[in-house]
């Protein structure tokens, strides 16, 4: 059987291949030479962080997650509105490939973030950014990848503003250049447009380790189906890390009100929630707050 955590391992930190680490966008690119895998291109340092608001968001860079055998930083246990943790399904995925993870793992159920978000608490990201800045400067982190805001989910959202000026404040103590990077999260992976964008083609034993961790990800099955159905398989075979160009504390959303907004007021017609997350009135604030604590 096709064991999935043994394609393109990251070598150790004294390989002279990591020697052929090129600064691009805001990160590193590093391409494995003489194997299938240099077809395409790894953004991530030599000590690269990937982190994430749910387990599972792995999912879709797992052919840079073994490429670049990042440390991973986890928000929330993926528990959702069911209550139910994914998180072990991830840390056994992170465990096939060998990956570490990070002081933050898993730590805040989706109820628990839900409740700062909506209860104003923006003290509770600033002083994630804080937590999470003070590990990259110390852990000698040269570049993070993380989740999108992309306006389908408040707890997204809030980490990528969080992310943002975790890097920033990581760059003020460290006095080092720390690339910050995201990749989408819905729709069909591509650029989205971003300039500087690096797409990163999978060899195929990636593809296959991938769609196999994809496929026995019980916790995400119907997404997974859906996204497959929807996109074709041929569409992760590549994938996509982005140049974050927003500033701290600067919060856009594409759809006016956010698609989370929208979905939130279905919820709450219907009974399963009951109050509704607004870009306006809930993110912006957390936005504002961890601008200033990175200007601070």
């Amino acid at each position: 059987m096709y064991h999935p955590g043994g394609a393109g391992r990251k070598p150790s930190p004294d390989s002279p291949r990591l020697r052929f680490c090129l600064l691009v966008a805001a990160g590193f690119v590093y391409d494995p030479p003489g194997t299938e895998a240099a077809k395409g291109s790894v953004v991530g340092g030599v000590r690269p962080v990937l982190a994430v608001s749910h387990p599972g968001h792995e999912l879709l860079v797992h052919g840079w997650l073994n490429r670049a055998a990042p440390r991973v930083f986890l928000l929330t246990d993926g528990s959702g509105r069911s209550g139910t943790s994914r998180l072990d399904a991830t840390t056994a995925l992170l465990a096939r490939a060998g990956i570490p993870t990070g002081g933050l793992y898993g730590r805040h159920t989706d109820a628990e973030v839900y409740e700062w978000i909506l209860d104003g608490q923006v003290e509770r990201f600033v002083a994630l950014a804080r937590e999470l800045g003070k590990a990259f400067a110390a852990e000698g982190v040269d570049v993070v990848v993380g989740d999108a805001a992309e306006g389908f989910n408040p707890i997204h959202d809030a980490f990528r503003l969080t992310l943002t000026c975790a890097v920033a404040l990581a760059r003020k103590e460290a006095a080092r250049a720390i690339g910050n990077l995201d990749f989408p999260l819905f729709g069909r992976p591509g650029p989205g447009g971003v300039d500087g964008a690096v797409s990163i083609e999978l060899a195929e034993s990636e593809r296959v380790a991938k769609r196999w961790e994809a496929e026995s990800y019980a916790a995400l099955e119907r997404e997974v189906e859906w996204s497959l159905e929807q996109y074709g398989s041929d569409a992760f075979d590549r994938e996509w890390l982005r140049p974050v160009a927003a500033a701290p504390g600067e919060y856009r959303f594409a759809d006016a009100p956010p698609i989370y907004e929208r979905y939130g007021e279905h919820l709450v017609t219907s009974g399963e929630l009951s109050r509704v997350i607004r870009g306006e009135q809930h993110l912006v604030p957390i936005a504002r707050a961890l601008g200033e604590a990175a200007r601070g």
